[in-house]
């Protein structure tokens, strides 16, 4: 198995869209992948709901592979590059590891 995780820290405020609207947009954008992507065994994605004082992110994705190499074919998708690109428009901050 290979294993893919995310996290990403929102900006206030995009377009008139506010941190919790872009949360909810995100989360939205990137469970619609399962659809369009096979290789997808395992996704998961949650909006933050902590509030107790920490240096949270906004959203955090938990995505499954069978192998590397489907992991890799994951990235080729269009649909892939497209959420990414909208995911970057709205983010200040990234973290990722894989295993």
């Amino acid at each position: 198995m290979y294993k893919h995780i995310v996290l990403w820290k929102l900006k206030d405020n995009v377009e008139g869209k506010s941190k919790a609207e872009l949360s909810i947009i995100v989360k939205e954008k990137l469970e619609s992948l399962k659809d369009v992507i096979p290789e997808i065994k395992v996704l998961d994605v949650g909006v933050n709901v902590g509030n107790y004082g920490a240096s949270f992110f906004d959203v955090g994705m938990y995505i499954t592979f069978n192998s590397k190499e489907d992991f890799l074919k994951y990235i080729t998708y269009k649909e892939h590059d497209e959420v990414v690109a909208y995911i970057q428009s709205v983010m200040v901050a990234e973290e990722i590891v894989d295993f």
